[in-house]
């Protein structure tokens, strides 16, 4: 069997794995695209769908949606937590056996979830459980992809990444039919066994990098101690209020105003596939206007999507803002590595991105929880929408500064280099 794995790059991609240099940007880098796009594809189809699955779980164990969507806060609270350390491990040990690692226990979480007696239990299982999955798989996947590229970096970035719009667009309408169908528990089966098949996947396309990219401590402390990553680790902190908000609390803030669970669903999905066209298509005009100018564009569109929902009555209006808001969703996640990239270089820039995406982290563990107390306690689905209208404010707010604060880092890179010259 340790064989079959070892072996596994040479038959996938049917050369004789020719030097380091000649293998970046290859048809075997292209795989390793393939495996980070299953990857994003399935932890994310299976998060993001967790408002469909809020009410009935609710409902079951006699729980408030504040208390429930602590759920969700758990699960992408752990994912981008323990993506510094997963990424870490992947470093070490290759992302392989962690993606393996991680599609073991989707499988194990969900089906255990599909059983769960208690809230309590549901908390271990699918908190916990598919938190710890999704870290194992989601960061390593995406830094293999950044490593194997050179020339096409961002743009396999973009593919790679656009697995979780898809996963969305997929998932949402996918998780409203089968609980029609078969109950929440019945859906989380089939989505224990379906979600395991393809990460085991995942883990077979990819590979160890073809060179060890490397990096310092040092290096790596000095560029989060500068003001632009403030800025860009507070502007996406803040971005991830709006969007998770937004993913558990539209299909309650649907049902509310009388539309049906497949339908409140469907919301969801377009959100996923608009995300696709915010993530290439952004992605791809930054050649002309500049990479920074676009990302701020995404926040802009961010936040006009907040300001549709603030006006919708009707499932017209509720569909429009989902368009939109993956658009600009869609974009800030696809550029923030790139952004990184190019604001502080590529050294170490795994576990810098792992830094990062802790933002999303708290933001996850904040948003969601305070939206669905101030619903609770109000009866009323609008304070979801005023909580994520202010992140939105803020995060453009705070990503602006950007430009500017991207020269100062510059120098401070700089003159540590001279300084460490002199030493």
């Amino acid at each position: 069997m340790s064989a079959f794995w070892v072996c596994l790059p040479d038959a996938f991609s049917g050369v004789q794995m020719p030097s380091p240099q000649s293998q970046f940007d290859s048809p075997r880098a292209w795989l390793i695209v393939a495996s980070a796009f299953l990857g994003a594809f399935v932890t994310f189809g299976v998060t993001y769908t967790f408002g469909v699955f809020l009410k009935p779980m609710a409902m079951e164990f006699h729980v408030t949606h504040a208390t429930a969507s602590v759920l969700f806060s758990i699960i992408v609270g752990l994912m981008f937590f323990l993506s510094p350390f997963t990424g870490e491990l992947s470093d070490r040990f290759g992302p392989r056996p962690v993606v393996g690692v991680g599609a073991v226990l989707m499988t194990l979480s969900l089906l255990s979830t599909a059983r769960a007696p208690s809230f309590a239990v549901l908390v271990v299982t699918y908190g916990i459980g598919v938190g710890c999955a999704s870290a194992c798989v989601y960061i390593s996947g995406i830094a293999a992809v950044g490593e194997w590229f050179k020339k096409q970096r961002d743009i396999a970035l973009g593919i790679a990444i656009s697995g979780i719009g898809v996963g969305t667009l997929v998932a949402a309408p996918v998780s409203a039919m089968l609980i029609e169908r078969y109950g929440w528990r019945g859906a989380f089966a089939i989505f224990g066994w379906s979600s395991g098949l393809l990460l085991l996947l995942a883990a077979a396309l990819t590979a160890r990098p073809p060179a060890e990219s490397g990096k310092t401590k040092s290096a790596v402390m000095h560029k989060v101690r500068t003001p632009a990553f403030a800025f860009l680790y507070i502007s996406l902190l803040f971005a991830g209020i709006a969007v998770f908000v937004a993913f558990v609390f539209i299909p309650p803030y649907a049902a509310d105003i009388g539309v049906s669970r497949v339908a409140a669903a469907a919301v969801i999905g377009y959100v996923g596939a608009s995300s696709v066209v915010g993530r290439l298509g952004l992605n791809a005009l930054a050649p002309r206007f500049g990479l920074l100018n676009m990302y701020v564009a995404s926040f802009v569109i961010l936040l006009a999507s907040f300001a549709l929902w603030l006006l919708t009555h009707e499932y017209a209006l509720l569909v429009a803002f989902g368009l939109v808001m993956g658009v600009g969703y869609g974009g800030v996640a696809a550029m923030s590595p790139a952004v990184t990239a190019e604001i502080f270089g590529v050294e170490g820039l795994g576990e810098l991105l792992g830094i990062l995406l802790t933002g999303f982290a708290v933001a996850c563990i904040a948003g969601p929880p305070l939206a669905g107390h101030l619903a609770d306690v109000t009866h009323d689905y609008k304070w979801p929408v005023f909580v994520g209208t202010a992140a939105a404010v803020l995060g453009l707010v705070t990503v602006l500064p950007l430009k500017r604060c991207r020269w100062r880092a510059e120098e401070e890179e700089e003159q540590a280099t001279r300084s460490a010259g002199a030493a």
